[in-house]
């Protein structure tokens, strides 16, 4: 019997912990049923005060059709902006389609090709090449006024009436003592100053470079002077040094030609205030005389030389030379030339 009230009382027992679960859950349930009534109610209030809300004026409605015009307008002027703003990386297809025909024109042009490759540093410098030909072109085109001007002097007053016309014979006499020489050639039609001094100096200082040291060249010494003076063309303003091989055991130096084009010609020299004539005035014709060294083109030059410089005070001597001669310096060996500067 007390086995059975046990077991009794152990099952009443589960079954209040089962109804008290139950309840509580039961309760729970509740609450969140609450809970979600509450809240759906005031989501409802929300909705019903926005749908209620009050509609807009006429006025309002205007101003929004204004900006809505505004912002559209805006948007087309942009685009043009945009369509009109030059091609760019972005565009390559837009920049070669308009490129293309002025690149056509450009390489058709004469000197393009040359030029392309050339930098702008390059560009400054042939420019500036260029500006000093034009200022030389306007002092030579000065200068051929200033002729015209004093040929016309010339043809008005008959100076030429008056020149002598005598022919006289070569005159090689040697320097008179305590005077030197006033050197010019007469060549090519003009007649041009030497610097006798200058030359001779300037040879011997280019013939001690090229052996090493101070000494009469030998035969042996052949091509050391003819390569030196080659490649360094030692002289004085319009005159250089060239080594001329005169055959064997023989070694002659030439007075060279830079310009042939250098000088003064007749029709220069008969106008008064020519730079031959002004030349005398810083030399002293007692203690210089004036030599002309004369090829055959140029007799007619010499004559008017010669009587500028025998109107000026001086002596004067000149010397024949002959036709594809040089006047030259003497080097290795004898030699039948007569024209030797020094």
């Amino acid at each position: 019997m007390r086995g059975r009230r046990a077991r009794a009382g152990s099952s009443d027992e589960s079954l209040d912990s089962l109804l008290d679960t139950m309840a509580n859950v039961v309760g729970i349930l509740v609450v969140l049923v609450a809970v979600m009534q509450l809240a759906v109610g005031d989501a409802v209030d929300r909705i019903v005060e926005v749908g209620v809300r009050e509609p807009a004026t006429l006025p309002q409605v205007e101003a929004a059709e204004r900006d809505q015009e505004a912002v559209a307008e805006a948007i087309a002027a942009a685009r043009g902006e945009l369509e009109a703003l030059p091609p760019s990386r972005k565009r390559e297809g837009m920049l070669l389609e308009s490129a293309r025909p002025l690149l056509e024109k450009l390489e058709s042009l004469p000197g393009t090709h040359e030029s392309n490759s050339l930098d702008l540093e390059t560009l400054e410098t042939r420019l500036a090449g260029e500006r000093e030909a034009v200022a030389r072109s306007r002092q030579e085109v000065e200068w051929q006024l200033d002729q015209l001007a004093r040929l016309d002097v010339v043809w008005e007053s008959r100076l030429l009436e008056n020149r002598p016309k005598r022919v006289r014979l070569p005159d090689p006499r040697p320097p008179a003592r305590g005077t030197e020489e006033i050197v010019f050639f007469c060549r090519y039609g003009r007649v041009v100053s030497v610097n006798r001094r200058e030359m001779l100096e300037a040879l011997n200082v280019g013939v001690e470079k090229a052996l090493g040291e101070s000494r009469v060249p030998a035969d042996a010494d052949r091509p050391w002077l003819y390569n030196f003076f080659s490649k360094q063309r030692i002289g004085w303003e319009n005159f250089y040094w060239q080594i001329r091989n005169r055959g064997p055991s023989r070694l002659f130096a030439d007075m060279a030609w830079r310009d042939p084009e250098d000088g003064e010609q007749f029709r220069e020299l008969v106008v008064p205030g020519s730079q031959f004539e002004e030349s005398f005035a810083t030399h002293d014709p007692r203690k210089e005389y004036v030599r002309f060294w004369v090829w055959p083109d140029s007799f007619e030059v010499y004559l008017e030389a010669r009587y500028l410089a025998e109107a000026a005070g001086f002596d004067v001597a000149w010397t024949a030379v002959p036709e594809g001669e040089e006047v030259g310096s003497n080097l290795l060996g004898p030699t039948r030339s007569q024209a030797l500067i020094d």
